[in-house]
C-alpha cells in the first residue's frame, strides 16, 4: 500500500507540474511573443528605424562630398563591403526593423491596432526603398522566413520597389480604420497631444510623399509609367508644411546616450576632441560658391578657428591634409599651398584625401546647430584671431534631428517635376524660390527651437542669395535648369545624404563636383557593394564587380558621374 500511495503521489506531483508542459518546453532560442506589448514593439521598431537611417545616410554622404571621403584615394578602397555603416544599415534593416514588424503585425491585428500596423508598414516601405536605392537587388519579403531559409536570395529590385509601394497603399488603408492612437509614438506624437485625425493625416502625408519620391526615381527610366502616377500623387496630401516634417528628434541625456550621433563626433566630453571632416567643396559652396554667402552656413557649420594664420599659432602640425596643386574649383581662394583649409577658418578635407589624421581636433570645422544640435557660428569673418574649440554641452547639447523628409524637400522635387515634365521654366523657378526660402526658414527654426539665434545682422541676406540663384537660373548659358534646381536641393539636404544621392543619379546635379584628388579613382559608386557578411554567410549572394559601374534598376541617367 505504501508503494501504491507513493506512486500515486509521484504521479500527482508530476501531473501538477506537467499541466504547463508545452510552455515549459518552449525553445529558449525562440521566445514566445504572446502577450507582448504592441506599443513597446512599435517604439522599438521606430528607434531601430532611426538608427537605420543614420547609418544609411552616412554611407553616401562621402560620395556626395557632404562629408569628406577619407577612407581611401579610390572609391573601391574608400567604401568597402566591411565598412561599419554598410554592415550596420543592413543588420538594422533585416534583423531589427523588418523582422520585428513581422512579429508585431499579427499581434496588432488581434487587438485591432490598425494605426500601429499602418506606421509599421510605412517604415518598412521606406527601408525597402532605401535598400534598393543603395544596393540594387536585395532580399525582399521572402528574407523574413527565419529558420525556413538561412540563405534568402537577392530579389529583383524592381519587385522589391513594387512591394514597397504596395506596403504604402496598405498603410494608407490601415490609417483609414478606427484603430487607437499608439502610446507615445515617436515621430509625430511624442507628447501624445496631437489629435487622432491630425496624427493620422501626418502619416498619410508621409506615405503619399514616399510614393511620390519613389515614382520620381522611377521616372528616370520609366517616364511613361511614372508621369501619370506623379500627377495623381501631386493632388494628394503630401508633406508640405513644417508640422508634417518627418524627423527623428534627439535629446541631451548622456545615459542612455540620446544626443545626435554626429554631435557626439564633434563635441566630445573633453574640449578640443572633435573628429571627422566635412567636405571642403561643400563648405566652399555655402560660404561663397555663388559669390554671396548662403544664409544657412552659420547654422550648418561651426568654425573653431578664424584663419590659417590662427591654425599655425595653435599647432602648425595640425595642417595634415595633402599638399599639392590648387583644386580647379577653388582658383579664387588662397589655400596656403594646401587643399583642406581656406580663410576665414574653414577646415575640411578634399574628396578622396586619405592622407591621415594630424592633431587637428581643435581646428577642424565642426557640424553646427542644424541638424545635429551643435553650436551656431557667431564668430566673425573679419577679425580671425579667435580660437573656440568645441566641447560637450555646446549649442543645443546634441538635441538635433534626422531630417528624414522635410517639407522643403517636397518643394524642391515639385520644382524638378515642373521643369522636367511640363518644361515650365517660370513655374519651376517660382517653386525653387519657395523651396529655398522654406529651407532657410526651417533651418533657422531648428536652431531657434534649440535656444540659439544669430545676433542681429549676422545672418547673410536671404534676398541676396535667392537673387544669385535666380541669376544662374536665368542665365542663357544655363540651358539645363535642373542643374540649378539639383544643386540647391543638394545644399538643402545637409543631414540626409540619401536624397542627395538619389537626386544626383536622377539629374546629374550638382554638376562639376570635384573628382578625387588622385588620378584614376575608379568608377563612382552608383550602387553600394553588398555588406561582407551578407556575401560571406549567404550561399546565394554574389558580390558586385568593383571595377564597373553598377546602376540600380531605376537609374536611367546615361551620363557619367564622378
Amino acid at each position: 500500500m505504501k508503494n501504491i500511495f507513493r506512486k500515486l503521489g509521484v504521479l500527482a506531483l508530476f501531473m501538477a507540474f506537467a499541466c504547463n508542459m508545452d510552455k515549459d518546453l518552449q525553445n529558449p532560442n525562440e521566445v514566445s511573443v504572446d502577450g507582448a506589448d504592441v506599443n513597446l514593439l512599435l517604439n522599438g521598431i521606430e528607434l531601430d528605424f532611426a538608427d537605420f537611417f543614420n547609418n544609411a545616410t552616412a554611407i553616401v554622404e562621402p560620395l556626395m562630398r557632404q562629408q569628406a571621403m577619407t577612407g581611401g584615394y579610390r572609391y573601391q578602397t574608400a567604401i568597402q563591403p566591411q565598412n561599419g555603416n554598410i554592415q550596420e544599415a543592413w543588420r538594422l534593416a533585416y534583423q531589427n526593423v523588418l523582422i520585428n514588424t513581422k512579429t508585431m503585425i499579427p499581434l496588432a491585428e488581434e487587438k485591432g491596432f490598425s494605426f500601429h500596423i499602418g506606421i509599421a508598414k510605412t517604415l518598412n516601405a521606406y527601408v525597402y526603398l532605401t535598400l534598393v536605392d543603395l544596393f540594387g537587388d536585395v532580399p525582399g519579403k521572402n528574407a523574413l522566413t527565419g529558420s525556413e531559409d538561412f540563405n534568402p536570395p537577392a530579389e529583383a529590385s524592381a519587385d522589391v520597389y513594387a512591394y514597397a509601394l504596395t506596403l504604402l497603399d496598405e498603410a494608407i488603408v490601415e490609417f483609414g480604420k478606427n484603430g487607437p492612437k499608439p502610446t507615445h509614438e515617436i515621430y509625430y506624437n511624442s507628447t501624445d497631444q496631437v489629435a487622432l485625425a491630425t496624427h493620422k493625416k501626418h502619416w498619410i502625408a508621409l506615405a503619399n510623399t514616399l510614393k511620390l519620391k519613389a515614382w520620381l526615381n522611377l521616372s528616370s527610366s520609366k517616364p511613361g509609367e511614372a508621369e501619370p502616377k506623379i500627377a495623381a500623387l501631386l493632388t494628394q496630401d503630401l508633406i508640405d508644411s513644417p508640422d508634417e516634417n518627418f524627423t527623428y528628434k534627439y535629446g541631451t541625456a548622456t545615459v542612455p546616450v540620446s544626443r545626435h550621433p554626429v554631435y557626439n563626433q564633434y563635441y566630445g566630453p573633453t574640449e578640443a576632441s572633435a573628429g571627422g571632416y566635412i567636405g571642403n567643396y561643400f563648405l566652399y559652396e555655402l560660404y561663397k560658391g555663388k559669390g554671396v554667402q548662403d544664409p544657412r552656413w552659420r547654422y550648418y557649420f561651426y568654425r573653431q578657428i578664424g584663419s590659417i594664420a590662427q591654425l599655425n599659432e595653435i599647432d602648425p602640425k595640425a595642417l595634415g591634409c595633402k599638399k599639392g596643386t590648387v583644386p580647379v574649383y577653388s582658383n579664387d581662394l588662397v589655400w596656403n599651398a594646401s587643399s583642406c583649409i581656406f580663410d576665414p577658418g574653414f577646415y575640411g578635407r578634399d574628396h578622396g584625401d586619405a592622407s591621415g589624421t594630424p592633431p587637428d581636433s581643435p581646428v577642424i570645422t565642426a557640424a553646427g546647430a542644424y541638424p545635429v544640435g551643435g553650436k551656431l557660428d557667431t564668430n566673425p569673418t573679419s577679425n580671425t584671431t579667435f580660437e573656440e574649440a568645441t566641447v560637450r554641452g555646446d549649442g543645443a547639447n546634441g538635441a538635433g534631428i534626422h531630417p528624414i523628409w522635410m517639407s522643403f524637400f517636397t518643394d524642391f522635387i515639385k520644382a524638378e517635376i515642373l521643369i522636367k515634365k511640363d518644361k515650365d521654366v517660370a513655374g519651376a523657378r517660382a517653386q525653387l524660390n519657395v523651396a529655398i526660402q522654406n529651407s532657410i526658414d526651417q533651418v533657422r527654426g531648428v536652431a531657434n527651437d534649440g535656444g540659439q539665434s544669430l545676433p542681429e545682422g549676422m545672418e547673410p541676406s536671404t534676398k541676396a542669395y535667392i537673387n544669385a540663384v535666380n541669376a544662374l537660373y536665368d542665365d542663357p548659358a544655363t540651358t539645363v535648369k535642373t542643374d540649378v534646381i539639383g544643386r540647391e536641393f543638394w545644399v538643402a539636404t545637409w543631414g540626409n545624404g540619401i536624397e542627395a544621392y538619389n537626386s544626383y543619379r536622377r539629374t546629374s546635379a550638382p554638376r562639376n563636383l570635384p573628382p578625387p584628388i588622385q588620378a584614376n579613382p575608379g568608377p563612382w559608386l552608383r550602387a553600394i557593394l553588398y555588406p561582407s557578411y551578407f556575401v560571406n554567410l549567404n550561399s546565394t549572394a554574389v558580390q558586385k564587380d568593383v571595377n564597373v559601374t553598377n546602376k540600380v534598376f531605376w537609374d536611367g541617367n546615361a551620363e557619367t558621374l564622378n
